[in-house]
């Protein structure tokens, strides 16, 4: 099984603590979504003073997998079978569709990434579909960048590029030196 990486944090801010609770907003958000297994970087540069705040935020491509097979390592146990998930992504679509299939009882979520399910065939398992359609990571960065985004922020830009989302968020409108400032903010996630 491949684990995730751990998500790297850059946070440049003139204000420590503020960019330290930014920070941790930035991690529970991940959390929350349930995106750390894409997620690669998040750059914040905070300026409150100005206001202005950045975030540029480098994922990893999810291909859509629809099922179990695709998307998970299965081992045949005496009288049940283990599923560790490759990404916590597909941890609630997959669970959703094994307790339909076999009933809350069956089904055990034995960890972040694992389900063992009771009296069933690896192969039985395997075909599984746990969607009809692909996982859409764009949308669930975007959301991740609202999350972290101060809420009077209103006026934004946002720059998309392959595997990149890069938002300034400002009381203000955007002026060109903030692009620039952007620009160096992805290329912090870089690093």
């Amino acid at each position: 099984m491949r684990r995730a990486a751990a998500i790297n944090i850059i946070v440049d801010s003139s204000d420590k603590v503020g960019g330290d609770q930014y920070k941790y907003i930035a991690e529970k958000s991940v959390e929350d979504l349930g995106i750390g297994g894409s997620v690669e970087t998040i750059a914040l540069y905070i300026r409150p003073e100005i206001p202005l705040f950045i975030i540029s935020i480098r994922y990893r491509d999810f291909r859509g997998k629809n099922t179990i097979g695709e998307l998970a390592s299965i081992d045949a146990r005496t009288g049940s079978v283990r599923i560790r998930l490759d990404s916590e992504i597909d941890l609630g679509d997959a669970l959703k569709v094994l307790w339909s299939e076999y009933g809350r009882e069956r089904v055990e979520q034995a960890g972040r990434m694992e389900i063992v399910v009771q009296g069933v065939e690896p192969e039985e398992v395997q075909r599984i579909k746990i969607r009809e359609k692909a996982v859409d990571i764009s949308s669930r960065i975007s959301e991740l960048s609202s999350r972290i985004i101060p809420e009077g922020f209103r006026v934004r830009s946002v720059k998309t590029g392959e595997n990149i989302l890069t938002v300034i968020a400002a009381e203000d409108p955007i002026k060109e030196e903030w692009k620039a400032e952007a620009l160096k903010t992805e290329a912090m996630g870089n690093a």
